[in-house]
């Protein structure tokens, strides 16, 4: 496996590319932050309830999908900077694909599949994304996208591929505008943003806040050493959990405090407590996540890009007691400053996209040192969709690891339920499914405290 460095330091002598538009410092961070062990490569799965034909999601692409410039464009090193460069016509052949599993085509040979595609790198000579139709996943198919983080972060990217469906079988052309703007709303939720400060001693409370948050950014120590970090090898395994109902989430959450991002970092904590636990190993007093907090305001229209920061919360593995941990989070979370720290961090990835290549690497390398995990929590579509006429049964996405990080987390709701999905690098983590089932089992014990009863995921 090669990096794609290489690719995108090619000058394009095209007449017209000096006038192509450049890419922004944080998308060229992106750009440039592929790692032969690691492609910056976001993955979002539709699995659909009934087969869909090439043909009719070609179409459904051509008018959904290469309307937004970024997805007929590849980047190219052009009259002294990075560009996005017109590609057109678009080679179909590359962008959509047909595959079919070796039977049976469960979800366990689909993980396996998906974990394959997440170790490839993109191609950096065409547009950074691809579609691979699999069309014997169990009764109907699935549909994988794979996307390069410089084009956009998780947020839009998934707007983007939800713009592809509608809300009911017949597509209608008022709702198509009623779920950007559902889909809009949904987005705002996890944002965070702030009124310009009013008057001297609130700016200058807010400048004293941002200053401490670089300070704290620039001299993070390195994360706790723990078997849950340990050396890439490039080979990705993929596992998601069964449906969860939102509404079991929400009674943990009215019975024990704390809101549902909370509830979500307790389970994730136990369940590394449990995996260190499963191998005779005393779980660290701590441990350190990278979450990434949406910085986009509220816009009807889909926006490309990347608009998003990072916070480090540290996660108690050394508490055994659910609940106990659960209160210590809600605690932790609630001391964290988000908005200036993500502020602070927002500006240094910015700075990361300045420095030579081999500078950024070293950059990154330091960076991805201070944590052990990547956890993504992101509010999906309340409704069930249909694309091109065919039902969409779940939704699931994964965002990229950072160099150094071999564990990523996502947490995505769909349609009254929430799916728990785990990537790693087999190199640090062999099998994703116990993460998975720890997951599972830790949410059962904080229902179980709050209620009574057991919160078992629907199959």
């Amino acid at each position: 496996m090669q990096s794609q460095r290489k690719p995108i330091e090619i000058a394009d002598k095209a007449d017209n590319a000096a006038m192509a538009e450049p890419l922004t410092d944080n998308d060229m961070t992106w750009a440039r932050m592929d790692a032969p062990e690691q492609p910056m490569v976001v993955t979002i799965v539709l699995l659909l309830d009934q087969p869909l034909s090439e043909e009719r999601l070609r179409e459904t692409l051509r008018l959904r999908l290469l309307p937004l410039a970024r997805f007929r464009q590849r980047v190219a090193w052009s009259a002294g900077r990075y560009r996005w460069l017109e590609d057109a016509p678009l080679d179909w052949t590359a962008h959509l694909r047909p595959v079919r599993l070796p039977e049976p085509a469960d979800q366990r040979v689909l993980e396996e599949q998906i974990g394959r595609w997440a170790g490839e790198p993109l191609d950096f000579t065409r547009p950074l994304w691809c579609c691979f139709l699999v069309e014997n996943y169990g009764a109907g198919c699935a549909l994988v996208f794979r996307v390069h983080h410089c084009i956009a972060d998780g947020v839009a990217l998934l707007r983007v591929f939800l713009a592809l469906t509608d809300r009911a079988p017949v597509a209608q052309p008022m709702d198509a505008r009623a779920e950007r703007r559902a889909q809009a709303r949904l987005a705002a939720k996890t944002a965070k943003t702030s009124a310009p400060a009013q008057g001297l001693i609130e700016k200058l409370r807010w400048a004293a806040a941002f200053a401490m948050a670089l300070l704290k950014q620039q001299w993070m120590l390195p994360d706790t050493r723990t078997a849950l970090r340990g050396r890439l090898n490039g080979h990705k395994r993929v596992a998601w959990s069964a449906p969860i109902p939102l509404q079991d989430i929400a009674m943990i959450r009215r019975r024990l405090g704390g809101r549902v991002n909370d509830v979500m970092l307790a389970a994730l904590a136990g369940a590394l407590r449990r995996y260190l636990q499963a191998r005779g190993i005393k779980p660290a007093l701590t441990v350190r996540l990278v979450v990434p907090v949406n910085l986009r305001p509220y816009e009807e229209e889909i926006r490309l890009g990347n608009q998003f920061a990072v916070v480090f919360p540290c996660l108690p593995l050394g508490i055994a007691d659910p609940v106990t941990r659960l209160k210590a989070i809600r605690t932790r979370m609630e001391r964290i400053k988000i908005l200036p720290e993500a502020m602070a961090n927002r500006v240094m990835i910015n700075r990361v996209g300045w420095l030579p290549a081999w500078l950024e690497q070293w950059a990154l390398w330091l960076f991805g040192m201070r944590a052990t995990a990547v956890m993504t929590n992101v509010p999906g579509p309340e409704e069930p969709l249909y694309l091109a006429g065919v039902a969409v049964e779940r939704v699931l996405a994964w965002v990229p690891q950072i160099a150094g990080i071999g564990i990523g987390v996502s947490v995505l709701s769909y349609a009254g339920s929430v799916t728990v999905g785990v990537t790693t690098d087999s190199g640090v983590v062999a099998d994703p499914w116990e993460l998975v089932a720890g997951f599972e089992a830790e949410l059962a014990e904080l229902a179980q405290a709050g209620s009574g009863r057991c919160c078992k995921p629907r199959s």
